[in-house]
């Protein structure tokens, strides 16, 4: 999310990148591979996600009206 807001909202992607930062010392090595190897996975998957929502899809169910009395 830092790289994607970057253009749009500098300040967040700042304190995105301070927060990333902050737990790359916290937990190591082990959470700065891990971020390293997820990151470009977890970027695709937003812009595949607001593609998707972009088109229409939505996560809600069809509404059914069942019109059992009517007559």
């Amino acid at each position: 999310m830092e790289r994607r807001l970057r253009r749009t909202n500098l300040a967040v992607s700042e304190k995105i990148r301070a927060l990333r930062q902050d737990v790359g010392r916290e937990f190591g090595l082990v959470s700065r591979v891990i971020s390293r190897a997820l990151g470009p996975v977890l970027l695709w998957s937003a812009r595949r996600e607001e593609r998707r929502l972009a088109a229409g899809h939505t996560y809600e169910p069809r509404t059914i009206v069942e019109r059992l009395n009517w007559t």
